[in-house]
């Protein structure tokens, strides 16, 4: 009894077994019918990319599992042809007014667009499958010395299946389409499969899971950071007489009667510039102390060790700030902080350290943009592509008196004598009434 009911457990499990090897070779290649690649651009908050074009080829790879180059003569050429080849080419183009916002995370946009459907037009010569490699190839963007800019193309790769059946009219027609990332986007091989068709499941995805992500970072600061012409922002922040020359300005003023002209004020500030291109990145970022005389020695503002001395012909002496490091500094009235290389999207927090009798307002500008004075000491933000700045004013006014001002004197002694004449002139009147 107890052999019997062991043995059609077996039986049972066999069947289960058998069951589901024969639904998975049933399902064979997946159900989709079409394919397109999605380009992924990945750019720090902000970035006002350029229209950019990038390159795709498309490579015979396989025909029913040969890679004999008379077998692969079988494969249509997909995309444009690249002139004497059997390579197809496919070019998405990018456009800010016109590319999809996929997401914003930790400051980083990253957008998509898709590319046309590969195999819309494509005429098969017969029941088969097709294998191709993509790759992206290129770009036709031109990188621009003066924007200080660098873009990082993908290395992703992918090897895409058609499966071809005859209908019953005898054309070759798509029965469905399938493809593998074989090489990842850190260059490491890849074995994944992934959802080629454009417009994805409109669930969880709204485009081609056949990605390749780009990253792309821009700094609009000096035209030569080794000879830059850093000038002291107008007043409330307005742009400097030479926009372009800065990226972000610290700017410090003082009002009121009892406000000291020559106090140094304290300040530390940390920056956090976008590392989405490693290569991109500096060991240290330059700011000048300026006023509206032109640059300062910012010695004795700062530790001596993190003072450097640039290649212009004025020699003039900058502060290194290293990204995700706090350095203190210090600035007196009319003067500011002024970066000139840390790239669009930079976050910066900067905190005053508060002075005894004064009260702090400040006013910061992202992008150009003014924004609502507030009264605090921190502020963070972001590096826009334009006119950046953190407005620093401490107000210290008149104490309001404890007693007489020497000065008020003769105002108070006028005030006693017309007093003291109007009581005098009432008394006259009340003992002229009286006697009357």
């Amino acid at each position: 009894m107890k052999k019997t009911r062991i043995l059609l457990a077996l039986i049972m499990t066999l069947v289960i077994c058998l069951s589901f090897a024969s639904t998975t070779l049933a399902s064979g290649p997946p159900a989709v019918k079409e394919a397109a690649i999605t380009k992924l651009l990945q750019v720090p908050v902000g970035t006002e990319f350029p229209v950019m074009g990038f390159i795709f080829r498309i490579t015979p790879a396989a025909y029913n599992g040969s890679t004999v180059a008379a077998d692969l003569l079988n494969l249509p050429i997909v995309g444009n042809t690249v002139t004497g080849t059997r390579t197809g080419q496919v070019t998405i183009n990018m456009d800010r007014t016109t590319a999809n916002l996929d997401s914003t995370i930790n400051n980083v946009e990253t957008y998509y667009q898709e590319s046309v459907s590969l195999f819309a037009n494509i005429n098969f010569p017969n029941a088969g499958v097709y294998e191709y490699d993509i790759v992206e190839f290129d770009t036709t963007y031109i990188i621009n010395s003066n924007l200080h800019e660098a873009l990082a193309l993908s290395t992703a790769q992918y090897r895409i299946g058609v499966w071809v059946v005859e209908n019953a009219n005898g054309v070759p027609v798509i029965e469905s389409i399938g493809a593998t990332r074989i090489v990842k986007e850190d260059g490491t091989p890849g074995s994944d499969k992934v959802n080629p068709t454009p417009g994805g499941d409109q669930v969880t995805t709204n485009y081609s899971q056949m990605t390749f992500t780009n990253r792309y970072v821009r700094t609009n600061g000096a035209p030569n950071p080794d000879n830059p012409n850093p000038q002291k922002p107008g007043v409330d922040g307005q742009d400097p007489i030479a926009p372009g020359h800065s990226t972000l300005n610290i700017v410090k003023a003082v009002t009121g009667n009892m406000g000291s002209q020559i106090l140094p004020f304290r300040f530390a500030l940390t920056i956090n510039v976008p590392n989405l291109i490693p290569s991109y990145m500096l060991d240290f970022y330059k700011a000048y102390l300026v006023d509206a005389t032109g640059v300062l020695d910012p010695t004795g503002t700062v530790n001596a060790a993190s003072i450097g001395t640039d290649t212009s012909a004025n020699a003039y002496k900058y502060i290194k700030f290293e990204s995700g490091t706090a350095l203190n500094f210090q600035l007196k009235h009319g003067q500011s902080l002024v970066f000139i290389n840390t790239p669009v999207g930079t976050s910066y927090n900067v905190t005053e350290t508060a002075e005894p009798g004064y009260t702090a307002t400040v006013t910061v500008f992202t992008n150009s943009a003014r924004k609502t004075p507030v009264n605090t000491l921190m502020v963070s933000d972001l590096v826009g592509e334009r006119f950046n700045a953190a407005s620093y004013v401490n107000a210290f006014g008149d104490p309001t008196p404890g007693g007489l001002n020497i000065n008020d004197l003769p105002f108070y002694g006028l005030i006693l004598l017309a007093v003291g004449g109007l009581v005098l002139f009432i008394v006259f009147k009340s003992r002229k009434r009286n006697k009357g």
